[in-house]
């Protein structure tokens, strides 16, 4: 009686395997990976436009500002690892550049990583001028990765 029992576990554990491996794989297919990194984009881009509202005078709570902040910071610290070889084709709007010059594309993230860095600072002050300085930085930063690395749009 102890076999059958064996082979029925060794054959779910099998079953359970192959799903497992399958899921694996359609997460890594590079549509995904695209449309996440398209996802981070699109959120820091709603956390810069709270920030700038904030700047503008067209709200005038403070709030969110340390959490828009960090949120953008977050959405850069590993947004490198979003370019593995193999997404560079599909429905993207990153160019070839950013796998063919890897280096000169790492350091423009870093560069966007420090602004953000310095913008949760600047966020934590309340001082408007200081958080519009660092936006207009971390706006700089934004188009040192796009101007060379993304379609015109």
């Amino acid at each position: 009686m102890a076999a059958p029992i064996k082979h029925i576990l060794t054959a779910i554990a099998t079953v359970c395997t192959i799903i497992s491996l399958s899921t694996a794989h359609a997460a890594d297919e590079p549509e995904n990976i695209i449309k996440f990194r398209q996802n981070v984009m699109k959120g820091n881009g709603a956390h810069i436009t709270n920030i700038a509202a904030v700047v503008k005078g067209q709200v005038t709570t403070t709030a969110n500002l340390a959490a828009d902040a960090q949120a953008i910071a977050d959405g850069l610290e590993n947004f490198g690892k979003l370019f593995p070889t193999g997404t560079e084709g599909g429905k993207t709007n990153a160019l070839a550049k950013v796998w063919d010059d890897r280096a000169g594309f790492d350091k423009a993230l870093a560069d966007a990583q420090d602004a953000a860095e310095n913008m949760i600072g600047a966020a934590a002050s309340n001082d408007i001028a200081t958080i519009g300085k660092a936006l207009g930085a971390l706006g700089k930063s934004c188009g040192g990765c796009h101007k060379p690395y993304r379609k015109k749009m």
